[in-house]
């Protein structure tokens, strides 16, 4: 049996067991006891965080020298809500590089890498939240503070390593010198020239990681609102800090969208502020509804339309 099969249903089938272990009667009260036209107004929460990510996409965009228009990227970031939906943790919106490729004119390579830098940027501002939050639960929680800093120090010194070219294109060069992959060095040779083409600098990511930064921090601020439909209440900054370490723990890539892994992680971290578990529960489900599944049913939309639009968008490199 192949486990990478098995992977993704990890995270449901864990959700199933914390379900099984609640009184259906109370996650009930607790969604009958939300304020009904505050629910409502939630539903348009997500609205600032897909403006600002754009924002934040078409900055490394145009310092990358990818030309496409504000509206189009940001049918792009639904079409990759949509793939990344489908897809354990999220992968599957990398497919959004085709689309890229396809309304720029650039090349796969390129496009490819800059929704890696993308994603990067987005990860290591939120690895910084998370080892701000590990920090100050280490009394309670003590691996997470050395295991997010580890990650982040790790990926911090990839980045400085990947990004500049004479230290990137130098590493896949000298791997082409293998006897292995020799017979395609001719060929790699042209796919390396276009993952470096107009690659921005670290110092050109510096005001889309800013712009990163403060976009976790309205969305954490959105849901920390949103947390008293359901009687969290704990202090604010102890509140942003949690999200953030059980985001990244539900960026485990054995789920759909953390399903399950963030709901177990934030059962565990809000129980230190007494924090009943169906309310937990209960917010974490009205989260992903709002801030994942929504915007991946629009994007499926979405991607139809493109789809049909350029019907041999896969098979064209």
């Amino acid at each position: 049996m192949n486990i990478k099969k098995l992977l993704p249903i990890i995270g449901i089938a864990l959700l199933l067991y914390i379900l099984s272990t609640m009184d259906a009667g109370k996650i009930i009260d607790v969604f009958l006891s939300i304020n009904i036209w505050y629910a409502l107004l939630s539903f348009f929460a997500i609205v600032p965080i897909l403006l600002l990510v754009n924002y934040e996409w078409q900055l490394i965009l145009k310092k990358h020298n990818i030309q496409v228009t504000y509206m189009y990227s940001l049918k792009n970031i639904l079409i990759g809500y949509f793939y990344g939906f489908i897809t354990p943790g999220g992968l599957g919106g990398y497919t959004r590089a085709f689309y890229l490729k396809e309304e720029s004119g650039e090349t796969i390579q390129k496009c490819f890498v800059n929704l890696l830098l993308f994603h990067t940027v987005d990860y290591l501002t939120l690895l910084s939240l998370g080892i701000l939050g590990g920090f100050l639960l280490s009394s309670r929680f003590p691996n997470i503070f050395p295991i997010f800093l580890i990650l982040f120090i790790l990926m911090i010194i990839s980045l400085m390593f990947f990004i500049r070219k004479e230290t990137g294109k130098s590493f896949f060069t000298k791997l082409l010198q293998s006897k292995l992959l020799l017979p395609y060095r001719d060929k790699w040779h042209a796919h390396i020239n276009n993952l470096y083409k107009d690659i921005p600098t670290v110092k050109d990511l510096i005001p889309p990681i800013f712009v990163s930064f403060f976009g976790w921090i309205l969305w954490f601020s959105e849901l920390y609102l949103i947390s008293s439909l359901f009687s969290i209440d704990i202090p604010y900054h102890y509140f942003i800090l949690i999200i953030a370490v059980a985001s990244i723990i539900a960026s485990l890539p054995i789920t759909f969208h953390g399903l399950g892994t963030r709901e177990a992680a934030m059962i565990g971290l809000f129980s230190i502020f007494g924090v009943g578990q169906e309310n937990v529960l209960g917010f974490s489900l009205f989260w992903f509804v709002l801030f994942w599944l929504i915007p991946s049913l629009i994007g499926a939309g979405v991607t139809i339309h493109e789809t049909r639009k350029n019907p041999t968008l896969f098979k064209k490199t």
